[in-house]
């Protein structure tokens, strides 16, 4: 009898866990994207600081370009985008999962700057950025990819 009463507090205790563990993953999705519109709005008002306040130490940004790789580097890469003021990089994550402490989150960008002819462009894609929860519990990013959409028809 003793057993039984063992067993069944074992596995009461153990479906008790379960959602535990499910609401502490709710509660990690809800904060990479928090994170992320955080980062976005970081990144409108401050440009690339803003940018820069979300990069982890060992972050590393993926383009068509090549691999541009530490804080540094990408500062720099930033800069030079953001020191065009017609330049406007928004964007809105659309899913977010996470394991112990890496996450991603992906979803839709939007930039908006002057072509070489001085017009008005806009370019639209997809991005998937990976973030590494930090000592201090915060959420950075370690990896970064953005994809263009085509264009639309008949451009």
């Amino acid at each position: 009898m003793m057993s039984r009463v063992l067993t069944l507090t074992a596995v009461l205790g153990a479906l008790s866990a379960v959602p535990a563990r499910a609401q502490d993953a709710a509660a990690t999705r809800s904060a990479l994207m928090e994170a992320d519109r955080a980062f976005n709005r970081a990144t409108t008002a401050r440009r690339t600081d803003g940018w820069m306040e979300f990069i982890a130490e060992d972050g590393a940004m993926i383009r068509s370009t090549g691999t541009i790789t530490g804080r540094a580097a990408i500062r720099q890469a930033m800069a030079k985008a953001f020191a065009d003021t017609s330049f406007s990089l928004t964007w809105e994550p659309d899913q977010a999962d996470a394991s112990a402490d890496l996450g991603y989150t992906n979803g839709h960008y939007r930039a908006r700057f002057r072509d070489d002819k001085g017009n008005e462009a806009v370019r639209t894609g997809r991005y998937l950025t990976v973030w590494k929860k930090q000592a201090d519990g915060s959420w950075k990013v370690v990896r970064d990819i953005g994809v263009q959409d085509p264009p639309p028809a008949g451009q």
